[in-house]
Order: C-alpha cells, then sequence, then structure tokens
C-alpha cells in the first residue's frame, strides 16, 4: 500500500536532517498508516497517541529511504489483570520524487472470513 505525502518544500535536493523535521510536522497525516493494525498483538491492544518517535533515516540511493520509528501501545484487560505498556520498532521505505513523499506500508490488515474462505 503506497501513500504519498507532498513536502512544505517541495525540493528533491533536501538535507536528511530537512528530511526528518518535515517528516515530523506530517506525522499525524501517516500515523494510522505507521502504526499499522494492533491486532496481532492482542484484540485489547491500542495506539498511546503522541508516542510515534524518528528514530533515524538511512538513505537507501537514488532518492530511496528507510525511516526507523518507534511507537508506545498499551494493553489493558481487567479480567485477566493486564495493563502494560510496551514499545515497538519499525521501519518504513520511502521515495522522494517530485516534491513529495512516497511511502510504501506493508498491509498488515487480517483477513476478513470471506477472503479466508
Amino acid at each position: 500500500m503506497h501513500r504519498t505525502l507532498p513536502l512544505k518544500n517541495r525540493q528533491n535536493d533536501i538535507t536528511p536532517l530537512e528530511l526528518i523535521e518535515e517528516i515530523k510536522q506530517n506525522i499525524p497525516k501517516i500515523e494510522d498508516d505507521l502504526v499499522g493494525n494492533l491486532i496481532w498483538y492482542s484484540p485489547n491492544a491500542r495506539y498511546v497517541p503522541n508516542s510515534l518517535n524518528v528514530i533515524s533515516l538511512e538513505e537507501l540511493g537514488q532518492s530511496r529511504y528507510k525511516m526507523n520509528y518507534s511507537f508506545l501501545w498499551n494493553v489493558f484487560n481487567a479480567c485477566l489483570d493486564i495493563d502494560s505498556d510496551e514499545t515497538t520498532y519499525s521501519s518504513v521505505n520511502f521515495v522522494l520524487s517530485d516534491g513529495a513523499l512516497r511511502f510504501d506500508f506493508i498491509d498488515n490488515e487480517p483477513d476478513s472470513m470471506s477472503e479466508e474462505l
């Protein structure tokens, strides 16, 4: 799944530090895609808002990058006496082209019953 994020500066010769700042300003636009579906951890797993942190940016070559990031999520289940905060570390690849970032997100939505059959 691809998601395009236009850049404010609209330039391809942006430095990695400027690129990180640009991404941080636009995190709310891609936050759901970065966190994905936490049901793989637990049906009770919930993302902790505003906890997403860009750790680093790796240049892969030819305007291709890998962004490493982390975020917190919580699992609460009173019946099982569970109240736990966890940190997940992940990465996403993207391309800088024509004044925009094109992110390549992995679709981690579970299959529906009809798709499984």
